[in-house]
């Protein structure tokens, strides 16, 4: 997996109709200063674009293979797949997370707080090259 440069989030990650999640503003602070563009996606009914600054679209010059898409929902993941970005489910329902695994996420999040750690892991190429220890091995 290549660096991610950019992370577009359905707003129903967001938000909900009280006001945005408590996890937002931290969260997006720490991805700013990570140098992380961030974007909210395009309605639902819309595709899926990503366009460099000078065009129509979500402004971003991330490449779609270095983009995070956050979403809560089986619509979602499908259409990150077929924009050729990686979809990460943000899993705020246990039970609905437990069916949309079933959809083969690239991962699962239950806050948005855990996004800077996962951006670090595979920006030090873990995701790919190491594999983690086995706590067997430790054992005396």
């Amino acid at each position: 997996m290549r660096p991610i440069k950019a992370i577009l989030f359905e707003p129903a990650c967001l938000a909900d109709a009280e006001g945005p999640f408590e996890d937002v503003a931290p969260a997006f602070t720490e991805l700013k200063s990570m140098g992380i563009q961030l974007h909210t996606a395009p309605p639902p009914s819309s595709s899926l674009v990503l366009l460099n600054r000078d065009r129509e679209g979500v402004a971003t010059d991330a490449d779609p293979a270095e983009t995070l898409y956050i979403t809560d929902n089986a619509a979602g993941l499908t259409k990150a797949r077929a924009a050729g970005m990686i979809p990460i489910l943000l899993m705020h329902d246990p039970d609905e997370a437990m069916r949309l695994v079933a959809n083969n996420p690239a991962g699962g999040i239950v806050s948005l707080l855990e996004l800077p750690d996962l951006i670090r892991f595979v920006a030090a190429g873990n995701a790919a090259t190491t594999p983690l220890p086995s706590p067997l091995r430790a054992a005396p």
